[in-house]
């Protein structure tokens, strides 16, 4: 063999990996295309509802050309979404349209084929387009999707309170804090297209019982006093847990290598070796506008106020999928240290009590 067929063999792995690189990093932008769009369905249709108006009628222009035409913000909006097309996810991914907005958005383009919007007349295009909107309009404001939707918003309500509940009790009793935030998941892929949701659901909340109980009996000793989780799906990220753990800030420990320690615990110790993964928000507190994690003294109304507004806010938001595939199940966890009120027993340790919703 020639040096030439040598050093072309050498070169050639680098190129595999660049290859798979730029593939990777599209599929990843495609990614987040896709759900970006989705969320615009939401946005779009829940401002659908806010208003009973007729949106769309025709329009004379110039030289007595007719044009479909709105007065709306939301309207346009309506008719770029629509035009935008669909990601081929949206018709063979699962769950997709256990998303109560996002299923009234594909069913109305589907029944009245508004993909193919611009191929019909002024006329047509605005009878269509109101009678998605009235459609939209008619599955979401039932009496059925009312009641389901305010269950999910009690249920969140109820998240919240809970929450709040932890934090203030925790910020009376200790001058200072570490609030450790994290993300627990798996590979990517691996709980994505379910042929037994039930089955795999069952698999991650064993794995969230072993890393609880790894963790309120003193994990690597970082004086937890408290924590809060949730557990959702995520279309392309399945199952995963974002977490809060909050610690006692005169151990004089930092947060940074804290979250560490407990990713660490979950990808090599809880998870099946290769299976885990984590995300370790404190390692980025800089990427944040409003902190709400690190430390956290007393006085620290800003954090306090960012802990509660933005990072509980986030965590307790309503999981359409987990609605829809376990109802029921929970999904909520929290606990926190809390004395035993028994007179007798003045000097007896704290207990940890949980409280599941």
């Amino acid at each position: 063999m020639d040096d030439g067929m040598i050093r072309a063999e050498a070169v050639w792995p680098e190129c595999e990996l660049y290859i798979d690189a730029l593939l990777a990093e599209d599929q990843e932008k495609r990614d987040e295309r896709f759900l970006a769009h989705l969320k615009e369905i939401e946005a779009v249709v829940l401002r659908l509802l806010e208003t009973e108006e007729t949106l769309f009628d025709v329009r004379m222009r110039k030289k007595g050309i007719c044009l479909a035409g709105t007065g709306s913000l939301t309207g346009k909006k309506f008719v770029d979404v629509i035009r935008q097309g669909c990601d081929d996810r949206c018709r063979f991914l699962p769950f997709v349209n256990d998303n109560p907005y996002v299923q009234a958005h594909h069913a109305a383009v589907e029944d009245l084929s508004l993909e193919d919007i611009d191929d019909y007349g002024p006329y047509e295009q605005v009878e269509k387009l109101n009678a998605a909107v009235t459609m939209i309009r008619g599955v979401l404001q039932s009496k059925a999707m009312r009641e389901y939707l305010t269950k999910l918003d009690k249920a969140k309500q109820k998240r919240r309170q809970s929450a709040q509940t932890i934090i203030n009790a925790l910020r009376d009793k200790h001058a200072r804090v570490e609030v450790l935030r994290l993300d627990l998941n798996y590979r990517k892929g691996k709980y994505v297209d379910l042929d037994d949701f039930a089955g795999a659901l069952s698999d991650v909340k064993r794995d969230w019982a072993r890393f609880r109980h790894d963790l309120v009996n003193g994990l690597y000793k970082p004086g937890v006093l408290g924590y809060m989780a949730k557990l959702e799906y995520g279309l392309l990220s399945g199952f995963h847990f974002h977490v809060v753990v909050i610690c006692n800030g005169s151990k004089h420990w930092h947060d940074i290598q804290r979250a560490q320690m407990l990713g660490e615990h979950w990808k090599h110790h809880v998870v099946t070796p290769g299976e885990g993964r984590y995300y370790n928000c404190n390692r980025h507190k800089d990427d944040y506008r409003y902190l709400g994690i690190g430390t956290l003294d007393y006085y620290d109304h800003a954090k306090y106020s960012a802990l509660v507004n933005l990072v509980v806010e986030y965590m307790i938001k309503t999981d359409f999928i987990m609605a829809a595939e376990a109802p029921g199940e929970r999904v909520w966890f929290r606990s926190a240290h809390k004395p035993l009120k028994v007179a007798e027993r003045r000097g007896r340790p704290r207990k940890f009590i949980h409280h599941d919703v």
